[in-house]
């Protein structure tokens, strides 16, 4: 037999021990918990001892970590008592739920970490949000009515009115001469919209199917960025968000427990908008008990415990000039506060109005889809522009602002259609049943290869238990995420790993019944099967690559792990294997073999 290459030796040595060290981590337990952060160590020591107590039970323990405090608990419900514990009280420090694993610090130090488990094995929560048209619609319509009254100013052509409804505009003429005349006009600078005309000397306006395809089709992406951005936010790992559809998009968030917190940030279209007051107390009462404003240029507002104030109708700036938002607190009262910096337009605003206006009032108007609500009024002590904050909300209305603020407000409102939750007793349940199935599986092919092929049987189960371990491994590596499906994946990879070695031992019993040697046949087995193995595993490569690109859910999360079984079996049933027979029956004469 041809010796085997020496560096082949090591490769596979190489791959086996830094499969095993990446996914070690796997295998240590996880523990849910709350992260707590803390801006320096004194904050800390005083955190502890002014609310550990609603943190702590007999079963948890306390990691601290840099500027954090880990608290962990052995159930779910445990930590959702103490979660809750903690937001009845006035903490002024930011708080998460979190999973905690307990890895070792070398195997931290060196990057490896356990891999991530989709919605179906950890547990979270899964939305489906669908575009609302009609307001595309809207927005179109009121697009197209601004542009047709400037093209009709500018060619001198007079109308009556417009009428806007939900599916179109109505232009109503005085004669059938003019209507005409504003028909030849607008047919021949737009293509966006319909032009019918009726009897009555009035011309509809109906928006073209591909002006409104091609609007929701930008609305989608934009819509779709920003929620990446507010899911970032979340802080939860390997989230799903993805089209489906012409208007619809899917978020899963794996691991989220909090779900209304979530539910109200993906759908919120919350902004700011920054307003001078007009008047005084008196002029707001007054307009307020008439409901119409009193001053010219002015609007009525409320305030957060339901009084009245006067705004002027003149935005200094608006959400689209907020350039970053943090929450934070407040030095000097230690309130819940939202650290605001402007774009250079918006600072340029801001400072033109506040020098003019220095000991004048400026409210802070929140603004979701139809809720208009003052939440900060304060007198201009001096001129700002670029950085400022803003009080009045409580912690987590802070926090939540600030990320709305800081991804921007979408582009088209949406609406969650679907809601699914998955709880953790059924993720752990999910996960329980994959094992089985997969140890099951496993068992049956080791009992097999072991009593049919023997010592080659033997190694074919080693080999097919490296492969497991490298799965694991480049799993955790890349953080791919492993979902009920991907479990399937790795199942069906344990026949095709199996398949690649029933082939090679076949050709060495083909060659041994032809009158060759044991080390020629072994030699001849795995250079005639090789071909064979090699174009079986690569049309299934290309299929699995394929569903890998375009599939999406439980497709994709199947795929994942039939591409990365597809090739660490290849490894190891053709250089893994190859490998411990050479050092079995290499240079050593055999009168036979085990299969």
């Amino acid at each position: 037999m041809e010796s085997y290459p020496r560096w082949k030796y090591l490769l596979v040595l190489f791959v086996l021990i830094s499969a095993t060290i990446y996914a070690l981590p796997n295998f240590y337990k996880s523990y849910p918990g709350i992260e707590i952060l803390i801006n320096d160590s004194k904050n800390i020591e005083n955190f502890k001892q002014d609310y550990s107590k609603y943190l702590t039970n007999d079963n948890n323990k306390i990691i601290e970590q840099d500027n954090k405090l880990i608290y962990t608990y052995n159930s779910i419900d445990a930590q959702l008592d103490a979660y809750n514990n903690l937001s009845v009280i006035d903490s002024y420090f930011n708080y998460t739920l979190v999973t905690y694993t307990d890895i070792p610090a070398w195997l931290a130090k060196i990057g490896a970490s356990p891999m991530f488990l989709g919605l179906d094995l950890k547990g979270g929560v899964h939305f489906l949000l669908q575009v609302d048209e009609s307001n595309i619609k809207k927005n179109l319509l009121r697009e197209f009515e601004s542009d047709i009254k400037k093209e009709l100013i500018e060619s001198k052509i007079r109308y009556k009115s417009f009428e806007r409804s939900k599916d179109q505009l109505r232009i109503i003429f005085k004669d059938s001469e003019t209507l005409d005349s504003a028909k030849t006009l607008l047919e021949s600078n737009t293509r966006d919209f319909i032009i019918m005309p009726d009897s009555n000397s009035n011309l509809n306006i109906l928006i073209s199917d591909e002006a409104l395809s091609r609007d929701l089709k930008s609305s989608i992406a934009k819509n779709l960025t920003i929620l990446r951005s507010r899911v970032d936010e979340l802080g939860v790992s390997q989230p799903i968000v993805q089209k489906q559809g012409k208007d619809r998009i899917i978020v899963q968030l794996p691991g989220l427990q909090d779900s209304t917190r979530a539910k109200n940030i993906l759908g919120s279209t919350a902004t700011l908008e920054f307003r001078l007051t007009k008047g005084t107390p008196e002029d707001w009462l007054q307009s307020l008990n008439q409901n119409i404003p009193s001053i010219n240029s002015s609007k009525l507002y409320k305030q957060r415990d339901g009084s009245p104030v006067l705004l002027s109708r003149k935005i200094i700036v608006g959400g689209a000039d907020i350039k970053n938002a943090n929450s934070g607190f407040d030095s000097t009262t230690n309130s819940p506060a939202v650290f605001v910096t402007l774009s250079d337009y918006g600072a340029d605003q801001m400072l033109k109005t506040t020098q003019k206006n220095i000991g004048k009032r400026m409210a802070v108007v929140f603004v979701e889809k139809n809720k208009e609500e003052v939440i900060n009024i304060a007198v201009i002590r001096e001129a700002f522009s670029k950085s400022f904050q803003i009080t009045g909300l409580n912690r987590e209305e802070a926090q939540n602002l600030s990320i709305l603020l800081r991804s921007g407000a979408l582009s088209a409102p949406m609406e969650i259609v679907e809601e699914r939750t998955v709880g953790p007793s059924l993720g752990e349940e999910n996960i329980l049943a994959g094992k089985n199935s997969m140890y099951f599986g496993m068992l049956l092919v080791v009992l097999f290869m072991f009593f049919y092929y023997r010592i080659f049987g033997f190694i074919a189960n080693i080999a097919l238990f490296a492969n497991l371990i490298i799965i694991i491994a480049i799993l955790s590596v890349f953080q791919a995420t492993l979902t009920l499906s991907g479990i399937a994946g790795i199942v069906l990879t344990v026949g095709m790993a199996v398949d690649a070695n029933v082939l090679i031992f076949e050709r060495i019993r083909e060659e041994i019944l032809n009158g060759n040697s044991p080390n020629s046949s072994i030699y001849a087995g795995y250079k005639k099967a090789f071909s064979t193995i090699s174009d079986a595993n690569i049309t299934t490569l290309i299929a699995a690559i394929s569903l890998l690109t375009i599939g999406t859910g439980v497709v994709k999360g199947f795929a994942v792990t039939l591409v990365i079984g597809i090739l660490s079996s290849m490894f190891t049933s053709i250089i893994g294997t190859r490998a411990i027979v050479s050092i079995i029956y290499e240079n050593k004469k055999q009168t036979g073999l085990s299969i």
